[in-house]
């Protein structure tokens, strides 16, 4: 696993570095956005929708999280989940996610091993306003890592395209996603599903936030039925770089897993084209 992270922790600084290259070419009025010394974490934890806003330009983020799934009775899914972020431009962003360990079991057997990986871009293409808002959309792809033979992936490619909306309703901020999905078949071509989720984030105090989020996917195929389930969770800023969450998940229809736990945390680890800069300083993490 470590040994994972360290070399996409390499890529993540070459891209960062040519990204860098890129930016030296445009305006320089983006450029003490995307070599600022301040930084700050954007998670995008714990809801399955995702917000509008990427991770702050030349940004590295890290976000990691266990979770145990009663998928039914009898059957239980296990799983330590981790990728990083880098924040390209000031709107858009690239991901790289997988299952680091994934524990399943049912009636009395258990699996246990490397999971899926998917790597994606997110883009904003509007900023929400006072009247409209933000727009934006997320592209993934699933790296068939996990062991087919032992029942840890599918051993196809998969591939999920996110529409996100997101707009504040003080105190309250919302994201919608509507998610198509494509479902690699053994042999050639797709299933198809949809998927639909609302969050809705509410501050308490300064630094902690409720967040509620009712989510769903339509049928695959006549072994895979659609589902819904509902999710509770919180938020809390220990600092601005720095989150943690912890939550549970219900399922609202007879095909949806049971019930899930799960507790995580978002981490930016610091401005990688800054790492680059002639001109670096010595920043305070505010």
């Amino acid at each position: 696993m470590f040994r994972t992270r360290a070399r996409l922790l390499f890529f993540a600084v070459f891209l960062a570095h040519g990204a860098r290259v890129v930016q030296g070419q445009q305006s320089s009025d983006s450029q003490p956005r995307c070599v600022s010394q301040t930084v700050n974490s954007v998670p995008t934890r714990p809801t399955l929708s995702t917000s509008t806003d990427t991770t702050e330009c030349g940004v590295v983020e890290a976000e990691y999280g266990f979770e145990h799934f009663w998928v039914a009775d009898g059957s239980h899914r296990q799983d330590f989940t981790g990728g990083l972020r880098l924040g390209i431009t000031p709107n858009m962003d690239l991901h790289w996610a997988s299952i680091d360990y994934l524990s399943l079991s049912a009636n009395g057997t258990a699996v246990e091993g490397f999971g899926d990986t998917w790597v994606g871009v997110k883009y904003r293409f509007f900023p929400e306003s006072t009247v409209w808002p933000g727009l934006g959309a997320f592209y993934q792809v699933k790296i068939p890592s996990g062991s087919e033979r032992e029942g840890l992936g599918s051993g196809e490619i998969d591939h999920s395209l996110a529409i996100l909306i997101s707009k504040d309703f003080h105190p309250v901020h919302f994201d919608f996603n509507v998610i198509p999905t494509l479902i690699g078949r053994k042999g050639s071509g797709f299933d198809r599903t949809l998927g639909f989720a609302l969050a809705a984030t509410v501050p308490v105090r300064s630094k902690l936030s409720l967040i509620l989020e009712p989510y769903g996917y339509t049928a695959a195929n006549p072994s895979t039925p659609g589902f819904a389930s509902l999710t509770g969770a919180v938020s809390y800023q220990v600092r601005p770089r720095f989150f943690l969450d912890a939550g549970a998940d219900a399922g609202v229809t007879e095909a949806a897993p049971h019930k899930r736990l799960f507790t995580g945390f978002t981490y930016a680890i610091g401005n990688a084209f800054s790492w680059f800069s002639p001109e670096r300083g010595h920043g305070a993490d505010r």
